[in-house]
């Protein structure tokens, strides 16, 4: 094979790994709906984890939270990443979830608190 063939194959083998490189990376619907979601992910997130958490007791330690806006921009952060490789249907399904999670930890509120065990299994 002449050298200059072999350098066509070559760079259309690299195009190809470039795109498939590209498309596992790329997020898969607006960056404005995105953004959007994860940010809405990230709060209810964080109200699910204050309404089933904050007060209760693990060993002598009463859970408490830092104030929102210091949980919400990790929390934002860390669904932006997980949710990177996700599609459109995906994360609606995952908000969706994420809804449910919320209307069910709901009834905790007002709740006398408890005295929570961790345990960890092998």
């Amino acid at each position: 094979m002449k050298t200059g063939h072999k350098i066509a194959a070559l760079g259309c083998v690299a195009a190809v790994v470039g795109c498939a490189v590209g498309w596992c990376w790329t997020i898969r619907m607006p960056l404005r709906e995105f953004t959007r979601s994860a940010l809405y992910m990230a709060v209810m997130d964080d109200e699910i984890c204050r309404n089933e958490l904050e007060g209760n007791q693990v060993g002598d330690t009463v859970i408490t939270f830092p104030p929102r806006a210091e949980t919400l921009q990790e929390r934002y952060h860390s669904f932006l990443r997980t949710n990177r490789a996700k599609d459109r249907r995906q994360i609606e399904e995952e908000i969706a979830e994420l809804e449910r999670r919320l209307q069910e930890s709901r009834q905790y509120i007002g709740q006398p608190k408890e005295k929570l065990e961790i345990g960890f299994s092998d």
